[in-house]
């Protein structure tokens, strides 16, 4: 097996023999179980250029990555040349799957610099496969971005959801689709249904997909077709080994049940990634064909009074109107022996809109329950619904991600 080999090769690297003292060399699937978490931390303690403790040879003929940060503290990864050729070329293969062709014009707005992948890889993954470039990027400021692409007109796009939002809101400002817009390609962070039917509408795009399921620190973990449904993949088998794990016993789950994705790629060898903690939450559809449905990320739930809930509830009630954009930001903190709960969200002429804030501040509650009965039990200090102006809420630097959970309180 693959993954028993990388083990073997990690045993290379000073942090990884260290970190497997007394661990018995796999030799079946029972003796993996056994084999340590990698989790974020680990990374970004063990990693150039604080460290090169993690690496199994010279530090040469290779290329330094970053995470933007948005789930934490940055990390960073080195592929050698030939490892970053390998993943551009895997990638290049799922643009392929999404029905690319040579004549597309394909507008990158990906972030530029800061050693985010992201946009030389849409570059690369270009050349494995084929198209027009147009290297836009999201450097520039959106007004900008919008105007160029309405000047090229580009048949594919990709970039963040957060990015595809806010070119709708730009369009429904407009009120004028993009007339040659066939496919949105995204990748980063995941979009939700809510957010797909308000970027499908607004840019008039035909088909809306994962431009792979992917992350700077793990590489490619499952490519999308044209056919499968929302959040479906499918694990690119020689690349990567993954497990769904139960979050509470850390064992394997069964075909339908939901658990943690722990990621092991067996491709690099130069920075080993071995049962890494990724965050995300999914389900086998299929596990023996490797075809997996993402349920967001681990964590993304929280307890409000005696229940708990999801981000998506707070999506569900936004996409009901249709003058609020699906950029928003939820900030729960503790005030005294009470709790703020402020959602913002993003619109164009707020000024104009504030009786959709009250009626979604209402409609909230009938989602929510523990919302109306917290503030009727006299649990929250305040519980409002706040517009701002399109692109007004604070982004990554890095990525331009939105955080749309930010949780203050001491828990």
């Amino acid at each position: 097996m693959k993954e028993f080999d990388i083990f073997k090769e990690a045993l290379k690297s000073p942090y990884y023999a260290e970190k497997y003292k007394g661990v018995k060399v796999p030799e079946s699937y029972e003796d993996w179980l056994k084999v340590p978490f990698l989790t974020r931390n680990d990374l970004f303690q063990n990693t150039y250029p604080a460290s090169t403790a993690m690496l199994t040879a010279p530090l040469e003929n290779a290329i330094v990555l970053s995470t933007g940060g948005s789930t934490g503290v940055a990390r960073t990864v080195v592929l050698s040349n030939a490892e970053w050729d390998a993943f551009c070329g895997k990638q290049g293969e799922a643009f392929l799957t999404l029905g690319v062709k040579p004549d597309d014009v394909i507008a990158n707005l990906f972030v530029a610099g800061h050693l985010w992948p992201s946009f030389i890889g849409v570059h690369e993954m270009i050349t494995h496969s084929c198209g027009v470039h147009l290297p836009i990027s999201s450097n520039i400021p959106i007004e900008d971005i919008y105007k160029i692409c309405r000047q090229y007109e580009p048949t594919v796009m990709v970039s963040l959801p957060t990015m595809f939002v806010f070119l709708a809101d730009l369009a429904k400002k407009e009120g004028k689709p993009f007339k040659n817009l066939r496919l949105i390609a995204y990748a980063g962070e995941q979009l939700s249904r809510e957010a797909e039917a308000h970027v499908r509408k607004w840019l008039g795009v035909r088909y809306i997909k994962a431009l792979a399921y992917t992350s700077s620190d793990c590489g490619i973990m499952g490519i999308q077709t044209l056919d499968d449904g929302f959040g479906t993949y499918h694990l690119p088998q020689d690349f990567q080994f993954i497990e769904i794990l139960n979050p509470d016993t850390l064992q394997p789950v069964q075909n339908g049940e939901f658990g943690e994705i722990v990621i092991t790629n067996l491709v690099r060898k130069l920075q080993p990634i071995i049962r890494y903690r990724i965050g995300d939450m999914a389900k086998w559809i299929d596990k023996e064909k490797g075809v997996f449905q993402l349920a967001g990320r681990a964590g993304e739930d929280f307890k409000l009074g005696g229940a708990y809930v999801t981000i998506g509830e707070f999506e569900k009630g936004i996409s009901e109107f249709g003058d609020l954009s699906m950029n928003f930001q939820l900030v729960l903190e503790d005030i005294g022996n009470k709790m703020n709960v402020i959602l913002t969200v993003e619109c164009d002429e707020p000024e104009k809109h504030q009786d959709s804030a009250l009626r979604l501040r209402s409609r909230l509650q009938e989602i929510i329950k523990d919302l109306k009965g917290g503030e009727e039990l006299g649990f929250f200090n305040r519980y409002e619904v706040v517009l701002q102006p399109l692109g007004s809420l604070p982004r990554n630097p890095i990525t331009g991600k939105i955080k749309k959970i930010i949780d203050k309180r001491v828990l």
